[in-house]
């Protein structure tokens, strides 16, 4: 899922008043808001319009956002008009569509004030301006959404920031089989979004998450590298643990440690296995060899060594220098 959201509030004004809800709320069965509030219509002219431009130049022209949930306020003043939902659009001979609206609103522009809340759902707290998708856009992407909401919980937040009473927010939910499509890819930078820079500073967050997260606490390194090196088994992680609490090595050094391991066991493996066997029992063979703890500190030193970490490490006394040495020569043949 990607979510991107772009704040309105600044940009734009929204006028607000009482609606009819302590009437109608006794009536309806879905509760309506106590504010009607009208958004500027020059957010979906500079905002939405174009969005809608670089989806169909990316994806092509027949691909279209189908209009779900949109109330036009057509008159004279705030205090005149009537309001104009998606059904009545169709009513009109009017596309239920994004380019649709955009045509609409194009020949009857002097006469349009604005839109305004269609949609509020309680539980969750907000109120929908805009509703639109497109389902199955390309072979990786399942759905776009647009949304145009105000979220009565942050009510509390754009008073303070903005001084306005409504905060309006636009949201792009994208849906992809995978976070790296081409055609997404391409859309994002439509859109002006530097995606290149927003995966790096992505990946570093998630990295620096990891590393202090492992840091921090023992169990939490346990649990990363047993899900990561599928081979080493629960001896085979203690003995790192144990290892890296007993000298304070670093995150980074854990991690190559197991790196090494695991492809010191694929390797030995790979070499003496038959290899008649299925790939479920070569799996089943490399977890069930269970390292040294020479093997374990053979990986300590020579990580050490990679990373520039000068430190002195210490070992179990049944643990001797020859064995490490045998084994570092092996990892370092790898």
């Amino acid at each position: 899922m990607c979510v991107i959201r772009r704040d309105l509030a600044k940009s734009y004004e929204i006028e607000v008043e009482a609606s009819e809800a302590p009437v109608l709320n006794k009536i309806l069965s879905e509760p309506e808001p106590y504010e009607s509030s009208m958004a500027d219509i020059k957010i979906l002219e500079e905002e939405i319009f174009p969005i809608n431009d670089a989806f169909q130049k990316v994806f092509g022209a027949d691909k279209e956002f189908k209009l779900s949930s949109i109330k036009l306020a057509i008159g004279s003043n705030y205090n005149d008009y009537v309001t104009v939902g998606e059904n009545d659009l169709i009513r009109f001979d009017v596309k239920p569509t994004l380019t649709g609206l955009h045509k609409f609103i194009e020949e009857n522009k002097e006469s349009i004030l604005g839109f305004l809340d269609c949609e509020y759902i309680s539980e969750e707290g907000n109120v929908f301006y805009l509703k639109c998708s497109k389902k199955n856009v390309s072979e990786n992407i399942f759905s776009v959404k647009l949304h145009i909401l105000a979220s009565m919980q942050q009510r509390g937040f754009f008073l303070q920031q903005e001084h306005k009473y409504y905060g309006l927010q636009l949201y792009i939910v994208i849906e992809s089989k995978r976070p790296n499509d081409n055609k997404l890819l391409e859309f994002l930078k439509e859109l002006g979004f530097d995606w290149e820079l927003i995966f790096f500073r992505r990946k570093l967050a998630i990295h620096d998450w990891t590393e202090i997260e492992c840091e921090r606490n023992s169990e939490n390194l346990k649990s990363f590298l047993r899900a990561k090196y599928v081979t080493l088994n629960y001896f085979d992680v203690n003995n790192i643990i144990r290892l890296v609490v007993k000298n304070q090595l670093p995150f980074k050094v854990a991690n190559k440690m197991a790196s090494l391991l695991y492809k010191m066991k694929n390797e030995r493996v790979s070499r003496f296995q038959d290899h008649k066997y299925e790939e479920e029992q070569f799996q089943q063979d490399e977890y069930s060899i269970t390292l040294k703890k020479a093997e374990v500190a053979a990986a300590a030193k020579l990580a050490c060594a990679y990373l520039g970490i000068q430190t002195k490490i210490n070992f179990d006394r049944d643990i001797s220098i020859e064995e490490i040495t045998k084994y570092e020569e092996e990892l370092t043949n790898i």
